[in-house]
């Protein structure tokens, strides 16, 4: 009986040897503009960031702090936005570009680098036949929280955001029909 059990364990402890060092885990892909994650409090935020420049109400029922934060060698803002249990739910960082010209620029530059560590997001947003006119966007829904990587082309803005969200204001993969 003895015996048994020991060649039963055997598997099962391999397996979940395996399920740690192979993907068991929820996916979780570090912020690349900052070292702030899900666990982090205002205080942590402002020791690294030191006091916010700007506040405001964030659309979780907390407060929005920015701050000017290089990223990729771009001078643009990182938000942090807390709920009402001021519970840290999301992390975004935004550019504004000059023209339409620069923003595309630099979305397929920062895209492809997104893209080179989350693989494909599998997100269909820009189809035919709007698709040249279309803001580009890309989402990746992972279990450790949506990344949504997009941006805004008007007249009067053009912006890209890179935005990472706590897996509770996440949504889920929409189903295709």
């Amino acid at each position: 009986m003895k015996k048994l059990h020991r060649l039963c364990f055997a598997p099962l402890a391999l397996a979940v040897i395996l399920c740690l060092f192979t993907g068991c885990r929820k996916e979780t892909f570090p912020c690349p503009f900052t070292t702030i994650t899900w666990g982090n409090t205002r205080n942590d935020i402002i020791d690294l960031e030191g006091n916010s420049e700007e506040t405001y109400d964030s659309v979780y029922g907390g407060t929005t702090y920015t701050y000017p934060k290089e990223y990729n060698g771009l001078n643009g803002t990182v938000k942090y936005m807390f709920d009402e249990n001021e519970k840290l739910v999301c992390i975004s960082w935004m550019y504004q570009c000059t023209d339409s010209k620069e923003l595309n620029d630099v979305y397929e530059r920062l895209h492809s680098e997104a893209k080179d560590v989350l693989g494909e997001s599998g997100f269909t947003y820009n189809t035919a036949p709007f698709a040249d006119a279309a803001p580009k966007n890309d989402v990746w829904y992972l279990e450790s929280g949506n990344i949504v990587f997009n941006t805004v082309d008007t007249s009067d803005v053009k912006i890209i955001q890179y935005t990472f969200l706590h897996p509770d204001v996440s949504e889920e993969r929409p189903q295709k029909n």
